[in-house]
């Protein structure tokens, strides 16, 4: 195996958590006085920390939002509308499964734009956070967020593997470009619920080494992949 490190990114790749997300964010940006709809909320801000999102609308429209009561209330909006509707990427599990099957030795992480916290409500939601405990990092943890390199090298030091090692399955094109700059090859999904004909546009930018949609794809991908590199 060419790779020791699986990376994951969270939200849109092990978790159908983005149109979810980006719709309860959507409501409440636009009732703080920054209207937004949920398909520009994640052509623009998928996979970006939350840091990054403010930081970038205080530089377009001249104040902090941060603070309105609409968004101190979204964590709890956000909690609630994950309760009733969350559910793991179609196929997760058996891919998981595949892939320890296939690759027993390398290791599996995430690294993700979102907090600790949600995190953590999130992948015990999807009953992923067993696999995943003590091995997923936030943006929370590092001085930038998606697209600085930041997590995806703190999760690489973290789990002992070099960048060059390391493989990221990423649904954001600042996602993809935070792995490039991280020196790591990447893999790009649009199966998630919020995946469309745009989104493969802004991922193949990135240059990913594939785009694929279906991740019961994602073991037999790998497999041919690593078959390439090795003729080479």
């Amino acid at each position: 195996m060419n790779y020791d490190l699986l990376i994951w990114d969270c939200d849109g790749c092990l978790i159908d958590s983005e149109w979810i997300g980006c719709q309860v964010e959507a409501e409440g940006f636009t009732k703080a006085g920054y209207p937004i709809s949920t398909e520009d909320m994640i052509a623009r801000f998928c996979g970006v920390s939350a840091n990054e999102v403010f930081s970038q609308v205080e530089a377009e429209i001249g104040r902090d939002i941060r603070n309105h009561e609409a968004l101190i209330n979204q964590d709890a909006a956000l909690k609630a509308a994950f309760e009733k509707d969350l559910q793991p990427i179609k196929g997760i599990h058996e891919a998981l499964h595949e892939l320890d099957k296939l690759f027993p030795n390398m290791k599996m992480c995430i690294a993700s734009g979102s907090s600790m916290e949600r995190l953590e409500h999130t992948l015990k939601l999807t009953n992923l956070h067993e696999r995943f405990e003590h091995r997923y990092f936030s943006a929370d943890l590092v001085a930038k967020g998606k697209p600085a390199p930041d997590v995806f090298l703190k999760a690489a030091s973290e789990m002992g593997v070099t960048p060059a090692k390391c493989l990221v399955i990423e649904d954001s094109h600042l996602g993809l470009k935070a792995a490039n700059a991280a020196g790591m090859d990447a893999l790009g999904f649009t199966g998630a619920t919020h995946g469309t004909p745009n989104l493969h546009s802004r991922l193949d930018q990135q240059n990913p080494l594939a785009i694929f949609n279906d991740m019961r794809e994602l073991a037999g991908l790998m497999l041919k992949l690593n078959l390439l590199k090795n003729t080479v």
